[in-house]
């Protein structure tokens, strides 16, 4: 007499978040929290604006482009700009929204969305399915991880691209030669996508190949690598021959005066642990939190006795090696002022989401050991869920204070109270420079009605405002000049966008 053997709920999980199914479902939701209202949530400024400028007259001029954004003061490199390939990337999805920034935001989420696709893929080869299921938990929930999702900005592709730039290095584990190439390609095309960490991906590519695979690193293969690294360079080498070597002397200016890489590293070390610290925490956790900082300091602890073990994984020792070079290489980085970002190191997040998850699933070597990775997983899925809700329901503006929606909505205004007439607008944005307006008026106003604000002066003039925390004195001296100008006759408010519709007193009188 046969009997069966009774399969218990703990059974149907661990074989439940091992399935195709589980995978289906969890990228699914991990997608549909990132594009979920996104119009609502997303932020449209600056960099948005210029960036939509260049595509639409592009698109609408055949204005073609060999630059893309500036790498900009923030780095402390000034006015040099990355490649094309961000916005190149873009177009499809500008033309396909018919001009809608919204569409090229859903490229980018879902961009983010295959990563972490990948990233399920390549945990498995360094430590199996938990190590799949948690990376995968983790990098599709966690809050911070789905706020930088939102982002329509470059760094938002170095998701993938890091992904990628990791699988090209377990290629390079395996001794495969065309991989070595890949990593060139990917090590090139990252530094137009990323933050500043990025630029470590060579150094990081060669010296995975010298201990690991030493015998890939002969001249054919060096000359391919260079080859593909430098190819996504050529749009900019093209551009700075055409234009009198203005890039070069860019990079020259930085390079003998910016101090961008400052050796005396130690006066700004304590400040770089801190951040390193605090953006560990923002990726994995969610949110900044003392808390969790302390439970990874243990973590780390464990896993020093249990390295003797760890060191035998050269999967995971790649992804270790990826995290510290340029830990270590950002030290010297004197950035924008001896200040550095967190969003530096998007090529990274989805590696601190690995180091997390395989130092935890190290306890399950305890016993017992399973009930705080089972209690870490809950108190997570439980935190990120109330901080998303959260923000779903009111507390978006703690992030985007000013969204696309409203500046639509301010827009909407000043054409339904027109109604029809030419008018002239003059706007007033924290970075001077209203790329975004200039845009939005282009695309949707427009679009929606026909016709765009005239640049030849006449007497109805509306201007927008956005308010100014950092520099309010700024605002008044702009709300002062306009007064002169034009007198008040109607106002509408949205949020923190006012909209003033003036008769210019040159008229008026």
């Amino acid at each position: 007499m046969s009997t069966k053997k009774r399969i218990t709920f703990v059974d149907f999980f661990l074989n439940f978040i091992g399935s195709k199914y589980f995978l289906l479902v969890a990228i699914s939701l991990a997608f549909l929290v990132r594009v979920l209202n996104l119009h609502r949530f997303l932020g449209f400024y600056f960099d948005q604006g210029r960036d939509a400028l260049i595509i639409w007259n592009f698109l609408k001029d055949g204005k073609f482009f060999l630059i893309g954004p500036t790498i900009g003061p923030t780095m402390g490199v000034g006015d040099v700009p990355r490649g094309p390939w961000y916005l190149w990337l873009l177009i499809p999805f500008y033309w396909l929204g018919k001009g809608n920034p919204v569409f090229p935001a859903w490229f980018l989420s879902f961009s983010v969305v295959s990563a972490i696709l990948i990233l399920y893929f390549l945990c498995l080869k360094i430590g199996g399915k938990y190590l799949a299921f948690l990376s995968l938990i983790i990098s599709g929930f966690s809050f911070s991880l789905i706020l930088s999702s939102h982002w329509l900005s470059n760094p938002t592709l170095m998701y993938l691209s890091s992904v990628l730039f990791l699988w090209s290095l377990f290629g390079i584990i395996e001794k495969k030669e065309k991989y070595f190439w890949l990593s060139g390609f990917l090590s090139g095309i990252s530094m137009h996508f990323g933050g500043a960490a990025d630029m470590f991906y060579p150094l990081i590519a060669f010296l995975i190949a010298f201990i690991w695979s030493r015998k890939i690193l002969n001249f054919k293969n060096i000359l391919f690598f260079s080859s593909f690294y430098v190819f996504t360079f050529l749009p900019q080498i093209i551009f700075d021959m055409r234009h009198n070597g203005v890039i070069r002397k860019g990079l020259m200016q930085f390079l003998s005066s910016s101090r961008s890489f400052d050796l005396s590293f130690w006066v700004v070390l304590k400040s770089r642990v801190y951040l390193y610290l605090d953006t560990f925490s923002e990726v994995v956790w969610g949110e900044k939190s003392l808390l969790f900082i302390l439970f990874f300091v243990l973590l780390l602890l464990f896993a020093l006795f249990e390295f003797k073990e760890i060191k035998k994984n050269k999967y995971f020792l790649t992804v270790l090696m990826s995290i510290v070079v340029p830990l270590l290489g950002m030290l010297f980085l004197r950035g924008d002022k001896g200040v550095i970002y967190g969003y530096y190191f998007t090529g990274f997040y989805l590696y601190f989401v690995i180091f997390f998850s395989f130092l935890l699933l190290q306890l399950s070597k305890f016993k017992r050991g399973y009930l705080i990775i089972v209690l870490f997983i809950l108190i997570f899925l439980g935190r990120n869920f109330y901080l998303l809700s959260r923000y779903f329901i009111y507390d978006f503006r703690k992030y985007n204070p000013i969204t696309l929606e409203d500046q639509l909505k301010a827009i909407d205004w000043v054409y339904q109270d027109a109604k029809g007439r030419d008018f002239n607008v003059d706007v007033y944005v924290p970075p001077v420079i209203s790329y975004a307006y200039d845009y939005l008026f282009k695309w949707y106003g427009f679009q929606k009605y026909g016709y765009l604000p005239k640049e030849s002066q006449v007497n109805l003039l509306y201007t927008l405002s956005e308010k100014d925390s950092a520099h309010p004195e700024r605002l008044e001296k702009w709300m002062a000049r306009q007064d002169k100008i034009g007198r008040i006759e109607k106002e509408f408010c949205v949020f923190d966008i006012k909209v003033e519709r003036r008769l210019r007193i040159s008229y008026a009188e």
